[in-house]
């Protein structure tokens, strides 16, 4: 026979346990996120140094931090969320 209190704590269960897999799928996503969005702007720069008349060191100097950036946060995030579903 079912309590009250029985339901009440699968929900909690299944509700912690559906968080967790959000935060690890936000996690993953976020990272992929930020390693495409590297790529895209450091494609941009390279084809943009090939249209106009800067030269390509000169436009990279300009966008080397956020660049460095994007590819750390991606690969942290990404490094994170598989640990976190590898230990969940």
């Amino acid at each position: 026979m079912k309590t009250a209190r029985t339901d009440k704590n699968r929900k909690l269960i299944y509700g912690v346990e559906i968080e967790k897999e959000f935060i690890n799928g936000f996690l993953m996503g976020l990272g992929v996120g930020f390693l495409a969005l590297f790529v895209i702007l450091w494609a941009s720069i390279f084809f943009a140094s090939t249209l106009a008349s800067i030269n390509y060191g000169e436009l990279l100097s300009v966008f080397i931090y956020p660049l460095i950036l994007l590819l750390s946060s991606g690969i942290a995030l990404l490094v994170a969320g598989f640990i976190r579903e590898n230990d969940s």
